[in-house]
């Protein structure tokens, strides 16, 4: 959805989001990507900076566990793409988090989010958010994750 602010002259406000469950992807071996929201496509012209403000509430399923462990190998990524060329990330952060030994599978909650400024230059933009995830590490850890709600704003502002 776009909000047109000021009679059509910037900033413009760009959002999405959503509370419908989305599995994560957790390979067995390797890593998977997981598109768990985009928003729709954003003209800019040369000069504009685009605020991006993103969360996802992610849901983890953890085995049991004798003993605490420090979890790792979630990687949350901002991604754009350019007149409908290839995504590519922008930002992105590891989401770690000490999960504490419990004997008995339990779930957990995450809120990894991330703010940042882009500069796209000139076009017709796409940006998104990914969950990557490593199997190699997150199958002994945890049986899924799950993206419950998650939101991605963007603010297009003039640079005059």
């Amino acid at each position: 959805m776009v909000c047109v602010c000021n009679g059509g002259l910037f900033p413009q406000l760009f959002f999405t989001q959503s509370s419908t469950d989305l599995p994560i992807t957790i390979p067995l071996t390797g890593t998977a990507a997981t598109e768990v929201l985009r928003l729709q496509a954003i003209t800019t012209l040369s000069g504009d900076r685009v605020k991006l403000d993103s969360m996802v509430e992610l849901e983890l399923a953890v085995l049991a566990l004798l003993t605490g462990v420090t979890l790792t190998g979630i990687t949350y990524r901002l991604e754009r793409s350019t007149n409908g060329g290839a995504f590519t990330p922008i930002a992105s952060l590891d989401v770690e988090s000490l999960l504490p030994g419990l004997g008995i599978a339990a779930n957990t909650t995450l809120f990894p989010n991330l703010t940042w400024v882009d500069a796209p230059g000139v076009g017709t933009h796409v940006y998104r958010i990914v969950i990557e995830t490593n199997g190699g590490i997150l199958s002994t850890l945890l049986s899924s994750i799950t993206a419950e709600t998650r939101a991605l704003n963007a603010l297009v502002v003039r640079n005059v």
